[in-house]
């Protein structure tokens, strides 16, 4: 069975430049599994709820 790992970013966002950086951050994350399930805008941002399947699972299957 798959199991999964989770994890929460909050971006600051109050210029275009900011978007780059949340851009580029996502951008590593994804470069290591994680995938966007959400992305919520606040009055001071965004936070993005990230999820991957667990090393755990990867490693038995193998």
């Amino acid at each position: 069975m798959k199991t999964f790992e989770y994890d929460i970013l909050f971006f600051q966002v109050k210029k275009q430049k900011d978007y780059d950086a949340m851009r580029s951050a996502l951008n590593e994350r994804g470069a290591e599994g994680w995938e966007v399930i959400t992305a919520e805008a606040g009055d001071y941002g965004y936070t993005t709820f990230l999820k991957r399947e667990s090393l755990a699972t990867k490693v038995a299957s193998e």
